[in-house]
């Protein structure tokens, strides 16, 4: 399995990232599902790794679209979001060329 699988900084980075919410997501879920059935305690463990998420990887995002520009940021959010984007294409950079 050659360079074909090899992964770049910024999605290695969020598989890294996600890999952490789902076990910190699923270890808080099954904590505080304690005495309840395997059905409750799976729906708590998926409930607090979404909730990991939302405040983990997009609150970020829409605090750094609402006081400035995702595009302009060099945080780890902006890093995933840029480098997913080759070539750009925001109004900016096409006005420019």
């Amino acid at each position: 399995m050659g360079s074909a699988w090899e992964l770049e900084a910024a999605p290695g980075g969020s598989l890294l990232l996600c890999a952490a919410l789902l076990a910190a997501g699923c270890a808080l879920g099954l904590r505080l599902g304690r005495g309840r059935g395997a059905a409750d305690r799976a729906a708590l463990a998926w409930l607090c790794y979404d909730a990991l998420v939302h405040f983990v990887l997009e609150g970020p995002f829409v605090y750094l679209s609402l006081v400035g520009s995702v595009a302009n940021s060099d945080g780890l959010i902006a890093s995933l979001y840029i480098s997913c984007r080759s070539p750009c294409a925001c109004a900016n950079c096409m006005a420019t060329g």
